[in-house]
This record gives C-alpha cells, structure tokens and sequence, in this order.
C-alpha cells in the first residue's frame, strides 16, 4: 500500500500537470485567436486596396472617355483641369480648379497637350512641328494605400482630328486623288479603256468602293485595277449578278502605292456603250469620296 505521503505527492502532481495543461491550451488560444486576428486584418486590407484599386481604374477610363466624348474643335491643351458633367447638355467640360475628389481617398485631374510629329508625320519627342491634327489626352489619379503610401496613376490616349482634319497628315484621301480620263475610249464598245487614278500623296490609299453611273440600258459586269480584278458580277466583291446604273460596288480593298499613276486595265458592261456619258465615284479606307466630272469615252 502507498503512504499517505506519495498519494500527497501523487495529486500534487495531478494537479500541476491540470494547471499546465491549462496554461498550455490557454497560450495556444492566444496564439490561435492572435494569429486569426492578423490574417483578418491582412485579409481586410488586401480586400481595401483591391476595392481601390478597382475604383482607381474605373476613375481613369471614366476620364479618358470623357475626353475622347468633347469634339476636337472643343479641346485645347492644358494642365491639371477638372472635368466637369453638364446635366443639361449630357456632355462633359474641362475647367481649371482643384483637383476632383472622386472619393475622399481618390483625386482626379485632367491634361491635354500638343503632338509633334516630324516631316513623314510620324510623332517625336524633340523636334518637328506641331500636329493641329492631334492631341494627347491623359488622366492622372492620385490616392493612398492602406500603408498611406501615395500612388499615381496616369492613363493617357491619342485623339485625331479625322472629321475636319485641317494639317498635311490626315488630309482625306480623296483631297489627293484625280482621274485622267483624256484617253477614255472603248474597246470592242463594251470595255472602258485608258482611264487613269492619280495618287498624287506621299502615303498609299487603299480603295474600298466604286459607283458609276451612266446613260444607257446596259449592265455593269466587271472593274479590273491596280492589277487584278476589283469586282465582277461573278465575285470577287459584292453586290453579285450584274450591276445597274448608279449601284454602290463593294469592291475588294486595293492600294494605290503614294505618288502613282495606276492604269484602270478596264471596266467592262454587258452591252454596247459608245457615245454613252459615265461618272465614277471612288471610296478611300478613311470613308472620304472622289467623284470625276461627267465624262464620253472616245
């Protein structure tokens, strides 16, 4: 039989191993709820600059939008504006003023600044002249981090003139376009023969569409140009079947190289066309237009 002695001695120990089980399960606790506690707040602030950074890049696209939305004949460069909605007009203004706040953490400015491009019209850095034709457009949003760290973000864009360009680089095609039709004349009197397209630029043009017009009964059935056939009523191009007077032809997309003179090979109709009186109408890639002078074939 055990003394009364060790059974003392056994609860006593009982009793310490409880008390550090306690203390034990007590700091593991601790640490557990610590350790949830710091993930929860690296989790909450990976989840703020996540939602910032969303709002950040909305704000940007919303300011690049804004600009590309005022008419180029409205912008002029400046630095640091504050856009501005019109609730009347539903169009947006550029002022000068402080920065927009876009939330109390996010700010927002506005620049626009000329374009320099040089003698082949290609944009530099230094040098060259200046583009009345384009413009850069550019948003800069300025906030703060969860580490109160400032951040800046600047989107930027390139806006053209291209409804009423008024330089040398984004002249219309067409402004540099003539036919010579001196020699017109037909052949076997269905194959119009001799007409020339003058590309009198520095840049190639690509040809998109064809109308012709004239004053008889017969048909248009093919365009050959540029060295290979353009449309035909049998492809390529569209519309198929053959063409009436004054049908819009959907020609297959042909360049003339800048400064060429291209020999149109022929334009051929179902039926006899002497003494006949034609216009052509030809559409560029940039959506601009030439029309001939009515003109008779020898």
């Amino acid at each position: 039989m055990k003394s009364e002695c060790q059974q003392t001695k056994m609860l006593h120990d009982k009793r310490g191993s409880l008390l550090l089980e306690v203390v034990i399960s007590i700091g593991l606790a601790a640490i557990f709820f610590s350790a949830s506690a710091g993930l929860l707040i690296i989790y909450k602030k990976s989840f703020q600059n996540t939602f910032t950074n969303q709002q950040v890049y909305s704000a940007a696209q919303q300011g690049v939008n804004a600009l590309l939305s005022i008419n180029f004949s409205d912008l002029t460069p400046i630095e640091n504006g504050v856009l501005q909605y019109n609730n009347d007009t539903k169009q947006w203004n550029i002022l000068y003023g402080d920065p927009e706040f876009i939330t109390p953490n996010i700010t927002r400015t506005v620049s626009i600044s000329e374009v320099r491009r040089d003698n082949d019209c290609l944009i530099v850095t230094t040098g060259g002249e200046t583009d009345i034709d384009s413009l850069y457009l550019s948003t800069e949003i300025n906030w703060q981090n969860t580490k109160t760290e400032p951040k800046t973000l600047t989107s930027s864009t390139l806006a053209t003139n291209w409804e009423d360009p008024q330089g040398n680089c984004f002249a219309p095609a067409s402004s540099n376009i003539s036919l010579n039709v001196s020699l017109a004349n037909w052949g076997g009197a269905k194959q119009l023969r001799d007409v020339y397209i003058i590309n009198d630029s520095s840049f190639p043009v690509t040809l998109t569409k064809m109308t012709l017009t004239w004053d008889n009964a017969s048909q248009l059935q093919q365009i050959f140009g540029i060295g290979q056939k353009l449309w035909s009523d049998s492809g390529p191009g569209t519309p198929a079947g053959t063409q009436i007077s004054g049908t819009e032809i959907d020609i297959i997309d042909a360049a003339i190289p800048a400064n060429t003179i291209d020999y149109t090979h022929k334009i051929q109709f179902t039926s006899v066309m002497s003494g006949a009186t034609l216009t052509i109408s030809i559409e560029f890639s940039d959506g601009s237009v030439f029309t001939s002078e009515p003109f008779t074939p020898l």
